[in-house]
């Protein structure tokens, strides 16, 4: 168990305004967990139900009980890198992309998510209701280096799998507040032991959105729920999916993005497996995702 609390950053220009917090100047800077917890139970969330409760869920959470997770609210990015300067550093930050002065297509939700990742090691959990529209903001050339440090989501989305992006986010913050070596999937304990493919029980997460729930799920049982170097082998080569890679330009393909790619060649296949040794989970998924992914 750690010694002192994951601090979780949650940023949102659309928590409920309620008078009481007008009138103590709440929402001009950081909401505390107590505060954000008032506004879950006593508000009206109207569009963002999913959001008020992932706040409810996170708060009342045993780890989160124990002292292990400082949620902190924001309404703009600008008070957060605030205080980062002041010395409050995020683990995790829940980042939503839209703000009033930074609308869909504004440069500045860019540019204030690469000041985040730049003064912070924190994992980034990119939430927009715009989600399908923001990767070509994501794939430039400044959030290469960070690439496995951020992960794009939609508001109460749901995905393949059978968890929506707040059930994910949810059971990411307490694997990574309880350094557990086990996480729940569909109620399931799945039991984790650190290996070359998988660094953390959080990571499972990551293979059940690439696989699919239900393939990992069936995997899971016929390795008894044991997530080990050879179990995660095993699901990564049943799948039989792969990736295309390009040593001359260092460049992973989705295998369905093969147009175009003359100058890339030669290619070479490397299945998930071999992605995870060289590269990691996060790589796989996001060129997946993208279509491509620069080295």
């Amino acid at each position: 168990m750690k010694n002192k609390p994951i601090n979780v950053f949650l940023l949102d220009d659309e928590f409920p305004m309620i008078d009481e917090f007008r009138n103590r100047g709440v929402y001009k800077s950081a909401i505390s967990k107590d505060d954000l917890y008032h506004l879950a139970v006593k508000s009206e969330w109207q569009h963002l139900i999913d959001l008020q409760q992932l706040v409810i869920d996170i708060i009342t959470s045993e780890a989160c009980q124990e002292g292990l997770i400082n949620l902190v609210g924001f309404t703009t990015p600008t008070q957060a890198l605030k205080e980062i300067e002041n010395g409050l550093i995020p683990d995790i930050v829940i980042y939503d992309w839209e703000y009033p002065n930074a609308p869909m297509h504004s440069l500045n939700s860019k540019n204030w998510l690469l000041e985040i990742l730049r003064k912070t090691e924190a994992f980034v959990f990119i939430y927009s209701k715009m989600r399908n529209e923001l990767p070509r903001f994501l794939n430039l050339s400044e959030f290469a280096e960070f690439s496995s440090r951020f992960q794009l989501f939609l508001k109460g989305g749901k995905f393949k799998s059978s968890f929506s992006a707040e059930e994910f986010i949810h059971q990411y913050v307490i694997g990574v507040a309880k350094d557990r070596g086990y996480i729940k999937i569909n109620g399931v304990k799945i039991e984790f032991a650190s290996n070359k493919y998988l660094k953390s029980a959080s990571d499972i997460l990551f293979l059940q959105r690439i696989l699919g729930n239900q393939f990992v799920l069936d995997e899971l049982n016929k390795i008894d729920f044991t997530v080990n170097e050879l179990g995660v082998e095993k699901i990564l080569n049943d799948s039989a999916g792969y990736l295309l890679f390009s040593e001359k330009k260092n460049v992973l393909l989705n295998p369905t993005n093969t147009s175009n790619t003359k100058e890339l060649e030669p290619l070479i296949k490397l299945s998930y497996a071999e992605v995870l040794k060289r590269f990691s989970i996060n790589i796989l998924e996001d060129t997946l995702e993208r279509g491509f992914l620069v080295m």
